[in-house]
């Protein structure tokens, strides 16, 4: 019989470098950029913010349901930027799609002017992919068709902004966040994709749900100073994962889409007071910006504020006659 010392003493041996090997893994260092950007380590799947819990979205990898002959939902859209207080441009860039029901906002970072440079080339890249139909090689895990093209045109703008910050040595380091909802009237679906820290958020029924989980530090566990520090973004390594949710949308929800100049500026409460205040979606986004600018104005702040209405609603317009950019 093998002596028991010498088999504690293997045990002990298998679980040390068990232990090892995991703590490794975890904090394995990613390629950083300038800015936010900092260590990738294990990040939280569970949702966050007031009213998580309410029920998970569709699976964006079952999610392939044929698209009807009318349309079951409108939407409705206007967005806002602002440069905020404390900076003198502004990094922020965002679009909205008429024709295809697509929302976009990216908050660039990177030394000078090169994070408005990251902003405006991923927002560009996704519009280009969206309008030629264009969102690159099929990738894997496989999603479905709707969820997919989002997030191809988003890996196109990762690539996009990769290569320039390559090619430029000015704009080296450069990167992006970027938060984008695409919805299907006529399958009443919205995909919501991001990587970051620009959010989305919903208020259904009176209560406000976000639905994008932050990739920074602090969502990992991380306090203090780097908390803040994101752990994903565009632009800084050849792959980046994409989240990708699929939301069932309502008649009577509201979709804000922003920067974290006015998440971090404006408490989840006065969002929520704001939305439910007004149905003139340019007050909305005027009286959001203000109240992040009210609140320090430290960032760039950008909002797009989108309605979701019934098909049949009268008063009411189509996403390509009611869709507004507005700037200061």
């Amino acid at each position: 019989m093998p002596d028991p010392n010498v088999l504690y003493a293997v045990t002990a041996v298998v679980v040390l470098g068990l232990v090892t090997w995991v703590t490794l893994v975890l904090m394995r260092p990613a390629t950083s950029a300038p800015g936010r950007v900092g260590k990738l380590v294990a990040e939280p799947r569970s949702p966050v913010g007031a009213g998580a819990g309410a029920g998970p979205g569709v699976d964006p990898d079952q999610d392939d349901s044929p698209t009807g002959p009318n349309a079951l939902i409108l939407v409705t859209a206007v967005g806002r930027t602002d440069p905020g207080l404390e900076r003198n441009h502004n990094e922020d860039a965002y679009a909205i799609l008429e024709d295809h029901h697509l929302f976009v906002i990216a908050d660039g970072m990177g030394r000078h002017a090169a994070g408005e440079v990251a902003s405006r080339l991923c927002v560009e890249a996704v519009r280009e992919a969206f309008r030629s139909s264009a969102f690159g090689p099929p990738r894997e895990p496989t999603l479905a068709k709707r969820a997919a093209r989002l997030r191809g045109a988003i890996l196109i703008a990762n690539e996009r902004v990769l290569a320039e910050s390559r090619a430029n040595e000015a704009y080296a380091g450069m990167g992006t966040t970027v938060v984008a909802a695409y919805f299907s009237p006529n399958n009443q679906r919205a995909y919501i994709a991001h990587v970051g820290d620009s959010r989305c958020y919903r208020v259904r029924r009176g209560e406000l749900t976000q639905l994008t989980t932050d990739h920074t530090l602090g969502a990992a566990g991380i306090g203090g100073s780097r908390a803040s520090l994101l752990a994903r973004a565009l632009g800084v390594e050849d792959h980046v994962d994409v989240d990708v949710a699929v939301e069932s949308p309502l008649p009577g929800d509201v979709y804000l889409l922003c920067s974290d100049g006015l998440s971090r500026m404006v408490p989840a409460e006065d969002i929520r007071a704001t939305l439910l205040s007004t149905e003139d979606l340019d007050l909305a986004t005027k009286t959001l910006v203000d109240k992040a600018n009210q609140g320090g104005g430290r960032d760039n702040i950008t909002a797009i504020v989108v309605r979701v209405d019934h098909a049949t609603a009268s008063g009411h317009h189509s996403l390509s006659a009611g869709g507004k950019l507005r700037t200061p």
